[in-house]
């Protein structure tokens, strides 16, 4: 399981002055949140030796569109091999509006 992570790189200053294009939310900074995010899922990834094809489960939270940028950004970087939830909800931090967690499992029992 790759920990969750949203647009705002890690670093010094404020939370909020870190969240990629604060405020914003049309279709080109939808994207460019979705690339940020998408990177730091697949460093994530490639520090434990892994890449979207070991993955089996993607999640995408956030309320705006994300078909602008599904097939440039998403699909064809490999991230749906198993599919993608998109759980129509806001990130958990205020001022966030897209956030992404990934998993890779053996077997996953639904009850």
């Amino acid at each position: 399981m790759i920990a969750g992570s949203a647009e705002a790189p890690e670093g010094h200053g404020t939370y909020e002055d870190r969240i990629i294009r604060l405020g914003d939310q049309s279709p080109d900074a939808m994207r460019e949140k979705a690339a940020y995010v998408l990177g730091v899922m697949e460093a994530r990834m490639a520090a434990l030796g892994k890449t979207w094809a070991d993955t089996t489960v993607t999640q995408a939270y956030t309320v705006y569109d994300l078909h602008p940028f599904l097939a440039d950004e998403i699909v064809s970087r490999g991230a749906v091999k198993s599919g993608l939830t998109w759980n129509y909800a806001r990130p958990p931090v205020d001022g966030l509006d897209y956030e992404m967690d990934v998993r890779g499992v053996f077997t996953e029992r639904v009850i």
